[in-house]
């Protein structure tokens, strides 16, 4: 059996890049890089040819917004991976994946990407195409974590998940999702059993250690959340997000909300260039992310904590890790033919190897109510 093809949308960007190298290390797929402009493509091509071996890179041009250079660009593919920040686009680009014949995955935040995608399911069932929408960590890992924690408990009451990154940012499309993001700010969490919304005053504080420290973190929306409640028996989950530095969130977010009441949309380019440098100019000097679990239930009558951890220095291998642990599901046959969410449809456990195998740093602490035990995962 030939090896499969995955074109990467997007592909010589920051995060493209980083899947890029992840699925010619772990995988023996070849790799399209598609974008706009071929210049950067070829070059990339090149880089990862000489550093990978088998000639299994190739470059070829695709842009979001013209669905025929999409169809020509998709034929012989076997899974389409979009990581170019073109929300507008997933479902054009979801429907020339279905006329080609390919699989698809992104690494789209919005919750509008799952209901365009959603639109489509009875033709992607139909087609008995895999279609993986939200992958990466942030959305991609918060229901990972919760499943992966429920066997620690016998009664699962809370699981709250935080984040925190830093990253040095050179391009602007980059920052678009995040402001469409904190304009919309159209947040739910779950609390007292029932799903209800929350805004910037439903913060929680969290010790992430060093060097991120205790933050304040703030609700994000996660549609992977939604099912979890009813499946554990949940009171309370919600997903959290620290802030940047003083200028970004005392500054920029304030301004992004007043810009979105005015007009949706409005001042956008001005606030990606002011968020990017507020980012570069005051945020700690060491770049990379931190994801954490903190989960509550009993254990057989007795109160149990239990904190999840993963860590890299490197916010964007930290986004390619998950993407590649779950292609590794679907290159061996283990993901179901439907339109899923990444966070939904993936073997939590297995994931959660891989992504340690990959080289993200991962623990678990459990604290029970008279021993406290820590282990690595």
């Amino acid at each position: 059996m030939k090896n499969k093809t995955m074109l990467i949308l997007g592909g010589y960007g920051n995060a493209g890049k980083a899947i890029a190298r992840l699925i010619l290390q772990e995988t023996a797929a070849n790799v399209v890089i598609a974008g706009r402009r071929s210049e950067p493509a070829q070059k990339l091509c090149a880089e990862l040819n000489q550093r990978f071996p088998g000639n299994r890179v190739s470059a070829r041009r695709a842009d979001a917004a013209d669905p025929a250079s999409l169809e020509k660009a998709f034929a012989g593919v076997d899974m389409v991976i979009v990581t170019a920040a073109t929300p507008q686009y997933a479902k054009p680009i979801a429907q020339a994946a279905l006329a080609a014949g390919c699989d698809y995955l992104d690494i789209l935040v919005q919750s509008e990407v799952v209901s365009a995608l959603t639109s489509l399911a009875d033709a992607i069932a139909q087609s008995g195409r895999i279609f993986i929408t939200q992958g990466g960590f942030h959305p991609g890992l918060p229901a990972v974590f919760i499943r992966q924690a429920a066997p620690y408990f016998d009664q699962y009451r809370k699981a709250n998940i935080s984040m925190a990154m830093n990253a040095h940012i050179e391009s602007l499309e980059s920052v678009y999702e995040i402001i469409h993001e904190v304009g919309e700010s159209k947040t739910i969490h779950f609390k007292n059993g029932k799903w209800v919304r929350a805004g910037w005053n439903d913060f929680i504080r969290t010790d992430f250690g060093p060097p991120f420290g205790k933050r304040i973190c703030y609700p994000l929306q996660m549609e992977e959340l939604k099912p979890l409640p009813a499946m554990f028996g949940l009171e309370e989950t919600g997903v959290y997000v620290a802030g940047f530095n003083w200028f970004v969130d005392n500054l920029v977010f304030p301004l992004i909300l007043l810009f979105h009441t005015v007009k949706k949309g409005l001042g956008v380019r001005l606030l990606a260039r002011l968020f990017r440098w507020g980012i570069n100019t005051f945020s700690i000097k060491s770049e990379g992310a931190v994801f954490v679990l903190d989960a509550e239930g009993t254990k057989e009558g007795k109160p149990r904590q239990v904190r999840i951890t993963a860590s890299s220095n490197d916010g964007y291998f930290f986004t390619a890790a998950p993407v590649v642990a779950c292609l590794l599901q679907y290159l061996d046959g283990a993901l179901k033919p439907e339109l899923g969410l990444m966070g939904n449809v993936v073997d939590n456990a297995r994931l959660m190897r891989d992504l340690e195998r990959m080289g993200v740093c991962v623990a678990v602490n459990v604290r029970r109510e008279e021993l406290n035990v820590k282990r690595d995962a």
